[in-house]
């Protein structure tokens, strides 16, 4: 498979090359703790403490040096596809980048594909990373979650906690 064959893998390869720095638009963020995407394609649960950044067509939550982000891009493939993808993109930016297990998982509901992997991220520290994927109609769908290795253990619940509250569609305003 080559990321020419499938538009979506390109798309989200582009967006995690050419990261722009946050935009500077309303953060969408609720009053009970979640995220709006503006176009209403997904919601987004946030733990107190965690900065909200819209990205494009996606959004980064931040807290010290974790974070997690959701990367969206217009196209049809699969999941694992779009995990491998990504994977191969963010190993050529970090040292030691080595998976550790992968399957198949829910992401919003939806069937999706998952990774884990660990290496020196490229700001020099060493991370654990998870890239979950799925895709709904014409739109794929990216989350990445990662903190410092040494410190994966104190923010572990609250990725889950994004991540579990990680909602295609419906989006409230």
């Amino acid at each position: 498979m080559t990321i020419k064959t499938h538009p979506i893998l390109a798309t989200l390869a582009a967006l995690l090359l050419l990261a722009a720095p946050p935009a500077r638009v309303p953060a969408h963020a609720q009053a009970d703790g979640s995220y709006a995407d503006p176009a209403g394609r997904f919601t987004l649960q946030v733990p107190a403490g965690w900065k909200v950044e819209p990205q494009g067509g996606g959004v980064s939550l931040l807290k010290g040096p974790a974070y997690a982000s959701v990367l969206t891009a217009a196209g049809r493939g699969a999941p694992q596809g779009m995990v491998e993808a990504l994977s191969q993109r963010i190993g050529a930016q970090w040292q030691r980048f080595a998976g550790s297990s992968s399957g198949e998982a829910q992401l919003g509901g939806r069937p999706g594909a998952y990774a884990w992997y660990s290496g020196v991220n490229p700001r020099g520290t060493e991370s654990v990373l998870k890239i979950a994927a799925t895709v709904d109609g014409e739109t794929g769908y990216a989350m990445l979650l990662s903190a410092p290795r040494g410190e994966f253990a104190g923010y572990k619940a609250e990725l889950e906690q994004i991540e579990a509250g990680f909602r295609l569609g419906g989006a409230r305003r």
